[in-house]
């Protein structure tokens, strides 16, 4: 679960550089499990969907350089995106090596369970160090916080790495995942404990998540469509069936669980109702104004910053970011460094690996349609990318690949054989 969280949500040791966190040690930890394992099996391979998205995070890297240059700017941001693609490969390569030396096939059931516990973990983290001044202390002599106190100074909540729009990403990440093998996975839907422990999770990731970034919400509104619409899927023939009946029980049951809770700790504690106040303004601004808005959301209406000329919508200016263009807005800073046609290279780069995942893993198409969604809804709020499950879905053994490997019947003479690949 450690390793993990260290992929998950990276954080930087006090003992150690600031640019050394703690997903760069599990990258470097997969390298030399990735050479381990290739002096093993006699040979270094790699996929055609790595070797491909290696190729688009090239050029758009070789774009971003070229726009740059051409500017004569020295934001780099972007322009080395092949190194940061590198590094979220390998780091989870290293988490994969860390599964599989407990389990014999790492399948997208055992990556989601453990990204559920990392939610979890990062949420009750997060509380206890809101909370007692022991666990914050412990904390702070452990994570590297970049700009000092900032996380105090401005009352936010944070965890173990995790804080502000990048934990949102991640927990929307998760939230996904979880509302996916809960619709999908026939093991949590003949299973009344994995149904109800799923819910749990989905439930707390999205209450404490949304108070340490508001952007969870998009990924628990996206999740809890997901898990409408499969619960609806399960009819057939136009009749109810009894999996859906279970289904819409154990969703209704821990949901009317969590709100009472919640309602409950809102009226009786001051410290949980300043915490749903926050996590869910827009709500609470909805109810109690008619307005559905934040104080985030209204600063991010005077940021739309968009190029003046042709030749910048094409190609940028080199600039990245609220100090050079004024904006925070993903879409204004992408065209803005790289242009139209750079900011086209990234979905498509996305837009690729979320394919491939829907050629390797049974009933993804769904999931993967709101992996996409997250990420151009996000860029709305702010730039970044969700590559890094991505790279973990590359690594474990997709649903087809399992299959192809039972159906293989492995003979008595051939156990103990070097095993050769013939292309």
């Amino acid at each position: 679960m450690l390793a993990v969280s260290f992929y998950f949500f990276p954080f930087s040791f006090p003992f150690l550089p600031e640019a050394i966190n703690t997903k760069i040690l599990m990258g470097v930890f997969g390298i030399a499990a990735f050479v381990l394992d290739s002096i093993r099996k006699r040979g270094m391979y790699f996929s055609e969907p790595t070797l491909f998205s290696a190729l688009l995070a090239s050029i758009f890297s070789v774009w971003t350089l070229f726009c740059i240059t051409m500017a004569n700017t020295y934001e780099a941001e972007y322009a080395d995106y092949l190194v940061s693609y590198a590094t979220w490969l390998s780091g989870a390569y290293g988490v994969y090596a860390v599964l599989k030396s407990e389990y014999e096939t790492v399948d997208l059931e055992i990556l989601v369970r453990y990204l559920a516990l990392v939610g979890v973990f990062q949420c009750i983290m997060a509380v206890l160090i809101d909370n007692i001044s022991a666990v914050e202390h412990l904390v702070d002599h452990i994570m590297y916080q970049a700009g000092g106190d900032y996380y105090k100074v401005h009352n936010r909540m944070y965890g173990l790495g995790a804080a502000l729009d990048p934990a949102g990403v991640r927990f929307s990440v998760i939230l996904i995942m979880i509302a996916h093998q809960f619709s999908t996975n026939p093991n949590v839907r003949s299973s009344s404990l994995y149904q109800a422990t799923d819910l749990v999770a989905f439930a707390i990731i999205t209450i404490i998540g949304a108070v340490i970034s508001r952007t969870t919400v998009i990924g628990a509104g996206l999740g809890m469509a997901y898990i409408g619409i499969a619960l609806i899927r399960m009819r057939r023939g136009g009749f109810v069936t009894v999996r859906m009946v279970q289904g819409f029980f154990w969703f209704f049951v821990v949901m009317a669980s969590i709100i009472g809770a919640a309602v409950y700790f809102y009226r009786s504690s001051e410290t949980f109702q300043n915490y749903l106040r926050f996590g869910f303004e827009a709500f609470f601004n909805w109810v109690e104004t008619g307005e559905f808005s934040t104080s985030s959301t209204d600063i991010l209406e005077t940021m739309w910053v968009w190029p003046e000329d042709t030749r910048t919508w094409i190609m940028g200016k080199g600039e990245f970011g609220v100090l050079f263009t004024g904006s925070d807005i993903g879409y204004c800073n992408f065209i803005n460094l790289c242009g139209l046609v750079g900011m086209s290279i990234f979905s498509i780069f996305f837009l690729y690996c979320h394919l491939v995942q829907i050629r390797k893993f049974r009933d993804f198409r769904l999931a993967a349609l709101l992996l996409v969604a997250l990420t151009f809804i996000i860029w709305v709020k702010v730039s970044t990318d969700i590559f890094f499950i991505d790279a973990l879905l590359f690594c474990i053994t997709g649903d087809y690949e399992a299959e192809e490997a039972d159906a293989v019947p492995v003979l008595p003479s051939d156990i103990g054989l070097p095993k050769r690949k013939f292309d």
